[in-house]
């Protein structure tokens, strides 16, 4: 299924501007988690109406990056177990799926340009143990089979959901890498390359089931770091107050 025309990129509107900017602020933490957006504030920011940015609001919640609050505001949405949870299993079904299609699909041209993407991979995941510059080149090479899946609906759902685990991936921190290491990425690397082979060789059914387990490396590590920024932001509670003695 084609993109509407009020999806159109080739002519951006006021309130797509808006939108796309405050989305890449949102999805780096250059406005954090939970953040109330003020409209005034952002109307005069990108100096327009307010019209605009009530509807760029709309368009964010849409994505499901903020919430609206009626007779409140708009704000950013915070890091919630179950709804992360939510994300990974979406993200496990929806590439489970692309890749299947792709199984189909992908041309032997196409087989070849995925491994020589997989060799980019494998040498990230040996040569560095950043985990942001894993998900990167890891994301594109997932967005290089979706496309080659022939499943427009199907991308741009798994372009929502994958948006949704970028964000998420800021709870990372350099104290957590550096006490992790780096076993995750390689361990993604071997499923990577079972997946790319699954796809080469046609069989939809066991690139299905790679391309889920390859997610879930993701999702468990992904956990893992969201204890620890859990247990660093959560605000202890305040106990009750006992009542005066008469």
């Amino acid at each position: 299924m084609a993109a509407t025309n009020t999806e159109d990129e080739s002519a951006p509107t006021q309130d797509r501007v808006i939108a796309r900017l405050l989305t890449d602020d949102i999805v780096h933490w250059r406005i954090p988690p939970g953040s109330w957006l003020r409209e005034r504030e952002i109307a005069d920011r990108f100096n327009v109406s307010h019209a605009p940015v009530r509807e760029a609001f709309r368009h964010l919640a849409r994505i499901g990056l903020v919430k609206v609050v009626p007779w409140r505001g708009t704000h950013v949405i915070d890091i919630d177990e179950h709804a992360a949870n939510e994300v990974y299993e979406l993200w496990k079904s929806l590439f489970g799926v692309v890749c299947r299609l792709a199984a189909a699909e992908m041309t032997d041209r196409d087989g070849r340009e995925l491994m020589h993407r997989l060799v980019e991979y494998k040498d990230v995941t040996q040569r560095t143990e950043n985990t942001f510059e894993h998900i990167r080149v890891s994301n594109r090479i997932g967005r290089f089979i979706a496309k080659r899946s022939n499943a427009p609906l199907a991308l741009e759902l798994l372009d929502r959901v994958a948006l949704l685990a970028r964000w998420q991936h800021n709870v990372y921190t350099d104290s957590y890498i550096e006490s992790h290491g780096n076993e995750a990425g390689r361990r993604s690397a071997v499923l990577y390359e079972q997946l790319c082979g699954h796809i080469v060789a046609r069989n939809g059914d066991a690139a299905d089931a790679a391309a889920r387990d390859l997610i879930g490396v993701t999702q468990s590590s992904f956990g893992r770091a969201l204890e620890e920024y859990k247990a660093r932001h959560v605000k202890p509670k305040a106990g009750r107050r006992r009542a005066k003695s008469q």
